[in-house]
């Protein structure tokens, strides 16, 4: 199995002061870790980031990772060059510091030679929550600085795409600004503001039963989008579109801990205590039969093959997530994992 395009991804704190109802992180608020990088864990990520497959390095949190700006700056420096970074933030601080921290990414990446993607959270669970709305002034700052390294983008989700797109439409009137919304597909719009092209994706819902009445995008349809958008099955790697090969997800917790993506049941290692590179992580998926199963067969097939009764059904459909379903199926009955690697 060749792997190529690998993601790694830092969650880089699970303090959160927003508390959305669709967050799958919200059990983790009350233990408040931050990632701290000592100095085996710099050696770690500084080989890990710098390695010539990884296709981006996504930092976020089990909380609002402005919370630790201080890991984020420090896991930029570390970059050697040439790298896709993003930050995915609620953007909650006053404008006047969000333009500081601003100008002090575009400064490293400037100087590294990378680039940094901010991902905005755009969806009416945090609007509400957020006194000093980021949206426009991020936008404005992108176009008044003529950007070419920071680019800026938005995130929703599948139940809110009229609101996301009039608020941003609405938010960028207030400065100035007017703008149209290109439907690309079912997860994908753009907004064109000053012939610039920014993109809003939308994700379904993890654990969607909360809500009443409300249509949302099932695990199948999800699973169904994807697989039009990349032009391909949908496995639990790191899913790039036609013609990249898939990669592995690699994620890292606040308090070092290393797992795939959607994989939380296998720990993997720790980033300050073992020492990594990336043919580790190859070297596992190829000897653990759960992990490579996860990898190589059509996600939707292996579903299919432990829906044995009511209860699992039930708990496919409460969870509608594909990077959340492992951990409850475990929850339930580890024993289920079996019917996974032993497909046929």
């Amino acid at each position: 199995m060749k792997l190529e395009n690998h993601l790694i991804y830092f969650d880089i704190t699970q303090i959160c002061g927003i508390g959305c109802d669709f967050c799958m992180y919200s059990d983790k608020h009350t233990i408040k870790d931050h990632l701290v990088l000592t100095k085996k864990a710099k050696e770690n990520i500084s080989k890990l980031i710098n390695h010539k497959d990884i296709k981006r390095v996504s930092i976020s949190g089990e909380g609002e990772p402005l919370n630790n700006i201080k890991a984020f700056k420090e896991i930029l420096l570390l970059s050697n060059g040439g790298i896709a970074f993003e930050f995915i933030t609620s953007g909650y601080i006053s404008h006047d510091k969000l333009i500081n921290l601003y100008d002090e990414i575009n400064q490293i990446i400037i100087k590294n030679g990378d680039t940094c993607n901010i991902r905005l959270s755009t969806d009416s669970y945090h609007i509400p929550k957020i006194y000093h709305k980021p949206h426009a002034v991020s936008v404005k700052y992108f176009l008044d600085n003529s950007l070419t390294n920071m680019t800026f983008s938005f995130r929703s989700i599948d139940i809110d795409k009229k609101f996301t797109r009039n608020y941003l439409q609405e938010e960028l009137k207030q400065v100035g600004l007017e703008s149209k919304i290109l439907i690309n597909d079912e997860l994908e719009d753009s907004i064109i503001v000053d012939n610039k092209e920014l993109q809003i994706d939308y994700k379904n819902l993890v654990k969607p039963t909360f809500l009443k009445d409300t249509k949302y995008m099932t695990l199948f349809e999800y699973i169904k989008a994807k697989e039009k958008k990349l032009n391909k099955v949908f496995t639990l790697g790191n899913i790039n579109p036609e013609p990249l090969l898939n990669g592995m997800g690699i994620t890292i917790k606040p308090n070092g801990d290393i797992y795939f993506y959607g994989i939380d049941s296998n720990l993997l290692a720790n980033i300050h205590s073992n020492t990594l590179d990336i043919d580790f992580f190859k070297n596992i998926i190829l000897e653990n039969k759960l992990i490579n199963a996860l990898y190589t067969i059509p996600f939707m097939k292996l579903i299919d093959k432990i829906s044995i009764n009511e209860d699992v059904e039930k708990l496919i459909k409460n969870a509608n997530n594909p990077y959340w379903i492992i951990k409850e199926i475990i929850s339930y009955d580890k024993s289920l994992l079996n019917k996974m690697i032993d497909y046929d």
